[in-house]
């Protein structure tokens, strides 16, 4: 499991290993995203940040200006659908600050540039004004919605052809996550819900979410798909689902647990 805590502003070592990012994309060698100092050298324009410890290893991540020769680049969402879960949360975390780090080179208070790093957290402070800028993380509510036997399932204009996924969006200044989800629901599909319960969270590195997730029933009104939001939403027998996400995402884990909950239910 990846240790995030900071006991010390950490420094390379013969043992640090470095994710690497060029034009959004993460580095690779074979199936490998990790590499070591016998393999990368990072100087000072790569900006390695610390991301944590994993298998007694400091993880780093750089974003470079220049693609390795002879190496090749593939998708964080591609990557991050063929790995387990470790490594998912690895490149999560690192996806998050690498673009933190870069986001903030100036304080957004006083313009002031950004030189100065705690040494315990990850924040950095504006030694003008010192006010502290955290990485940024935006709240996202996903919701799997049962009525019957079946699931709630809508696909955005976005997404691959035949794919359907749950209702999800994003959380506004001062509001409970349950009520996050009442308003989206019916906000994306016009139908009101109830029974709301929480059953996990993933990060979500598209920039910087971290999704909850959540199951709820229907309850009342008829589906009616919001204009340039949803193309298409319906009511789907857990026997015949359509193409929904990877489980390696969230939104695939709740719907797999969900039809396997609704399965137990009727087998008692």
């Amino acid at each position: 499991m990846l240790t995030i805590g900071i006991d010390k502003h950490p420094k390379p070592h013969t043992q640090a290993q470095y994710i690497l990012l060029y034009d959004n994309q993460v580095i690779v060698a074979g199936h490998s995203f990790l590499f070591s100092l016998d393999d990368f050298q990072p100087d000072k324009e790569a900006s390695p940040v610390f991301c944590g410890t994993w298998q007694e290893k400091d993880i780093f991540i750089c974003i470079l200006n220049k693609k390795p020769t002879g190496l090749e680049s593939i998708s964080l969402r591609e990557l991050l659908f063929r790995e387990n879960e470790d490594n998912f949360l690895i490149l999560s975390r690192a996806q998050q600050l690498a673009h933190w780090d870069r986001d903030h080179q100036f304080c957004g208070r006083c313009g002031t540039e950004m030189t100065t790093k705690h040494e315990r957290e990850h924040t950095k402070i504006c030694p003008s004004c010192n006010l502290r800028h955290y990485p940024r993380i935006s709240p996202c509510i996903i919701v799997s919605i049962r009525k019957g036997n079946t699931l709630l399932l809508a696909r955005a204009p976005h997404m691959k052809e035949g794919m359907y996924s749950n209702i999800a969006g994003f959380v506004e200044a001062g509001e409970p996550l349950e009520e996050a989800v009442h308003r989206e629901v019916f906000e994306e599909v016009g139908i009101r819900v109830k029974n709301i319960e929480y059953i996990g969270s993933q990060p979500w590195s598209f920039p910087h979410q971290l999704m909850v997730g959540f199951y709820a029933e229907y309850e009342s009104g008829d589906i009616t798909p919001a204009e340039g939001e949803i193309e298409s939403a319906d009511w789907f027998s857990i026997s015949e689902l359509p193409i929904t996400p990877n489980l390696s995402s969230i939104s695939g884990q709740l719907i797999q647990s969900h039809c396997d909950r609704i399965q137990g239910n009727e087998a008692t």
